[in-house]
């Protein structure tokens, strides 16, 4: 299980500050540290000045924003789609393999349509697995889901054989729908493991208490060594 920071996506930090944040997550071994939009200038400094070991650098956008996530130069990128037809998230997948990008979709909202229609929001998934996305994000946007539903749902997706990520908002529960997903067979986490506030200050912890699964605390050793991300991620200043 690999893991997937978008914490840089939130405003707020300098440049330098987004640079040293990149480090420092690297250290940690995270693999994806997503910094946002495709036009921020962190790109073209990050381009020259970062050399990571660990961590693949992310610049994420919708489909409209192709020419900008190519021209930000990262390795990889994500799109995000959201009501997208299935023409439109081929076309932005196919052309950003084609320009020698590994590709992440992120498919907001996942979940509730998914319940609304299932054989759409597999066409969605299938769609971009066959168009060259390395991995389907599967992001509990609404954070409606209880961590059960989420792990039934997951599973169901990981059997076709596309590689599948995981991702939500609920920051209550975020912990355990993450070891439901993960149980169920998803190989990209997304979370804030290190939260930006007035610099990265804080992990988010990765225990499962039994107040948001129903039953005795889960240990998860993959997401424990995000605890320390308290000490080796300061305040950046």
């Amino acid at each position: 299980m690999k893991l997937y920071d978008v914490s840089l996506r939130r405003p707020g930090l300098s440049t330098s500050d987004r640079l040293v944040a990149v480090r420092r997550l690297d250290a940690l071994g995270v693999a994806f540290v997503d910094g946002g939009r495709p036009a921020r200038r962190f790109y073209r400094r990050a381009g020259i000045e970062l050399r990571l070991r660990t961590a693949t650098l992310i610049a994420s956008g919708a489909p409209e924003d192709l020419t900008a996530l190519i021209t930000a130069e990262t390795p990889a990128v994500a799109i995000v789609v959201q009501g997208h037809g299935f023409s439109e998230v081929r076309e932005a997948v196919r052309r950003l393999v084609r320009a020698g990008r590994r590709v992440v979709v992120e498919a907001r909202d996942f979940f509730d349509g998914w319940l609304s229609d299932p054989e759409h929001a597999l066409e969605v998934v299938l769609t971009a697995a066959e168009a060259g996305a390395e991995t389907v994000l599967l992001h509990d946007t609404a954070g409606g889901l209880w961590p059960d539903q989420i792990g039934e749902i997951v599973e169901t997706i990981a059997e076709t054989g596309v590689p599948v990520g995981f991702g939500c908002h609920d920051d209550g529960g975020s912990a355990a729908k993450q070891l439901f997903a993960t149980e169920a067979g998803a190989g990209l986490v997304q979370g804030s493991y290190a939260v930006v506030r007035g610099g990265l200050d804080r992990a988010v912890s990765p225990s499962v208490h039994s107040a948001e699964t129903g039953i005795a605390p889960v240990p998860c050793p993959r997401l424990e060594q995000t605890m320390s991300a308290q000490k080796a991620i300061g305040g950046v200043r």
